[in-house]
């Protein structure tokens, strides 16, 4: 029976198949290497050599690079989301206080005009009271401030049930499907854990104590308070006699009852039902000025407080901000330890492979961090130090990229309050609203926020060079021998046989001599290397230990041309011809060059 296999292992998908050779095709090469940048390929290949330096204990039962990086930065990934999240919700709140500060002035001048107002009205009512009947009108002012009170406390449970309600939909929906979906995410941010469904269930978030009873008693009790505070209005009696003693409590009493009697007291004030009509009508009137000079004194006191909530927000806001930076920087050091293996034996290593680094770094991209800024968030025609293209990106270059990249967390929270104390002020300044355009000013302050404590900019990467260039930036020959490297001198757990076509593709003879001839000597050493080539140095020079020559006849039509092969060692005569017409062009072609040279040759 015969069985055909290809040599890239390419067919080999058996479960128990492994490719019984490394085959480096030129198309291969090619494509890893392309002038067009590095491919993935390449990438991969580097990042298999790395996964295959770690012993199967260090793998951690990681299938490949991918999947042990995974494991080894993922926990730091998910913390730099959440952190990432709450500083985008303490951004909101943030600006929400800010906002709040801005209306003090605002509110202070609504507070004094409203009390203006109400002033006016009760000097206009009290015109309308004739004489005689001042003491009525004492008794009605006592009786209308006990009943704005009451109806304030009315409002403030009114406010509190509507609220308890909310909370009854919210506890719903939390049941439904937020507790249900924060458990789907944990168990897929944590597939590995090998917990089962019942142990999950230990996951799921619930309320500690019966909030459904609770709630339910909660505007059970806001409805018994409100109808304790309004009352039932008390049945008609005579209009001269009063429904409330002089000597009641005023304090204790329900508001219809306390209504009634205002209206019993206004129909005394005049005989004329056009005055006690304008009477009632004022009295309404100062009782809703009253009940929205409670709701402004309620926000004026909420906004003057603003400030010190704000400072506090910010510094929790900075505080999540250095744990991002924690974040970034473990993944960092966990990325640092991945590579470490290679990276010794790179900086104990001499010769050509001396000249491949690697290295992990964080990369502050402020073009892209600055460029949205100028381009989303700024107007850059309002003078200032942002004005125009591009001042925003170099200051953010000069003040924030060396702390981004190199710095410790304290450093990077250092540099960002620097940056913020002397830049924040002119950045608002070229805000495309003013703070008078309440809407379009707190939705822009607060995408702002987002954008300046942002990090998305900022990503950690892994970086491979050849002789001091990053790999990104070299040629694609020199591309080749980082390739070459990696499999003749670093990857050590593969000892295959190594089949290369044409490895000197690309490459000028001296970086052939100097790059790999010892190389390809140290690789004998511990596997079968099998090439194709046309290079005297890559034949000669790596004393290469069975030369096969094939030489191909006439092309039949119809046909494919016959091959014959010669094979031996370069102590044999015929073989060291065969060498000597094949690639360097025949005897005669040697002679002249050497000729040219003034070199003797000997025979």
């Amino acid at each position: 029976m015969t069985v055909n296999r290809a040599l890239n292992g390419s067919d080999s998908n058996g479960h128990m198949s492994f490719p019984r050779a490394r085959y480096l095709s030129q198309q291969f090469v090619e494509e890893l290497c392309s002038a067009k940048g590095v491919s993935d390929g390449l990438i991969n290949e580097i990042e298999r050599v790395i996964y295959e330096s770690h012993s199967p204990d260090e793998r951690e039962w990681a299938l490949d690079f991918a999947e042990l990086r995974d494991q080894k930065t993922s926990r730091f990934q998910q913390a730099r989301v959440r952190e990432a999240k709450a500083i985008a919700d303490i951004s909101d709140r943030i600006a929400s206080e800010f906002e709040k500060e801005s209306l003090v002035a605002l509110l202070t001048k609504q507070v004094g005009e409203k009390n203006k107002l109400i002033s006016n009205y009760t000097a206009d009512r009290a015109k309308l009271v004739v004489r005689g009947t001042e003491a009525q009108l004492t008794r009605h002012t006592q009786l209308s401030e006990a009943a704005q009170k009451l109806r304030s406390s009315v409002q403030n449970y009114g406010n509190q049930r509507r609220t308890f309600v909310a909370l009854q939909d919210e506890v719903r929906s939390m049941r439904a499907t937020g507790s249900p979906e924060l458990l789907r995410q944990a168990q897929t941010r944590h597939a590995n854990s090998g917990l089962s469904a019942a142990q999950w269930d230990e996951f799921l978030l619930i309320y500690k104590g019966d909030v459904d009873k609770s709630l339910t008693g909660y505007v059970n009790w806001a409805d018994a308070e409100i109808q304790k505070l309004l009352g039932a209005p008390p049945p008609p009696g005579e209009p001269n006699v009063a429904l409330i003693p002089d000597t009641a409590d005023i304090s204790t009493l329900p508001l219809a009852t306390i209504v009634a009697e205002m209206t019993r007291l206004e129909a005394l004030f005049s005989a004329d039902k056009l005055v006690r009509d304008q009477y009632t009508a004022l009295t309404n009137r100062i009782a809703l000025e009253n009940s929205a000079l409670q709701t402004l004194q309620t926000r004026l006191t909420d906004a003057e407080g603003a400030a010190a909530r704000r400072l506090v927000l910010q510094s929790e806001r900075d505080d999540a901000y250095g744990r991002v930076f924690e974040a970034i920087v473990k993944e960092q050091d966990a990325l640092a330890e991945l590579y470490a293996p290679l990276m010794a034996r790179l900086s104990a290593a001499s010769g050509t492979l001396k000249k491949l680094g690697f290295s992990v770094r964080r990369i502050a991209d402020c073009q892209a961090w600055g460029t949205f800024a100028e381009e989303e968030l700024l107007d850059r025609r309002k003078t200032g130090p942002f004005y125009g293209r591009g001042s925003l990106i170099a200051v953010a270059t000069e003040a924030l990229s060396s702390a981004w990249e190199t710095g410790s967390v304290t450093e990077i929270q250092s540099a960002m309050k620097v940056f913020m104390d002397k830049y924040l002020r002119d950045l608002l300044s070229h805000a495309p609203y003013a703070p008078t355009e309440q809407a379009e000013y707190r939705a822009w302050s607060k995408q702002f926020a987002h954008w300046l404590f942002g990090t998305d900019h900022i990503i950690v990467r892994y970086e491979i060079s050849y002789d001091g260039v990053d790999i990104r930036k070299l040629s694609p020959g020199t591309r080749g021998i980082v390739l070459l490297l990696l499999y003749l001198a670093l990857d050590d757990t593969d000892d295959r046989p190594l089949i290369i076509d044409q490895p000197e593709e690309n490459l000028d003879p001296k970086s052939v001599f100097d790059e790999l001839v010892g190389l390809f000597i140290a690789a004998k050493a511990k596997r079968q290397v099998i090439m194709v080539t046309h290079n005297a140095n890559l034949v000669i020079n790596t004393d290469a230990d069975q030369i096969i020559v094939a030489e191909a006849g006439p092309h039949p039509s119809g046909g494919l041309p016959p091959i014959k092969y010669v094979a031996g060692g370069l102590e044999n005569a015929t073989i060291r011809k065969a060498v000597c017409d094949i690639l360097e062009g025949g005897e005669a072609a040697f002679r002249e060059r050497a000729r040219r040279l003034r070199v003797r040759l000997e025979r």
